[in-house]
């Protein structure tokens, strides 16, 4: 699979004092493909989206775990809908919202579904992601 760019995903999970915190995981090898709008019959509501695709195969999977057994502890990661996406590697290792990461950077996406396509040879399984 052709990937062209990498992506920062931002985990949510509760600290130990009952923060909201968003934990940011790399992902080196993504394909991205990002479109920008405005819904004119809603009163111009953002109708930004956005696809991705994460092949398995070219990206370092060992943290990865289901989004109900994530806990925000160690190098594990999950995609989860709710969880923010930026396109490229950011500066923050954290954020408490989304407010953090908007006012730097321009693709930044919630993530609003997530298909694991576990089938086929190991160089087709990949996830796909959709993001608002």
């Amino acid at each position: 699979m052709k990937t062209n760019t990498s992506m920062s995903v931002f985990n949510k999970y509760t600290d130990e004092n009952k923060n909201v915190i968003f934990k940011k995981h790399l992902i080196d090898n993504v394909f991205w493909d990002d479109s920008k709008g405005i819904n004119r019959n809603l009163g111009y509501e953002n109708a930004d989206d956005v696809n991705v695709f994460i092949p398995k195969s070219q990206n370092d999977m060992s943290g990865y775990v289901e989004p109900k057994k994530y806990k925000g502890l160690g190098n594990n990661w999950t995609l989860e809908n709710g969880d923010f996406i930026v396109k490229g590697n950011t500066e923050e290792s954290s954020v408490t919202s989304i407010k953090e990461l908007l006012k730097k950077y321009d693709n930044v996406f919630t993530i609003s579904l997530v298909d694991d396509k576990d089938f086929g040879s190991a160089n087709m399984q990949h996830f796909e992601i959709r993001g608002k």
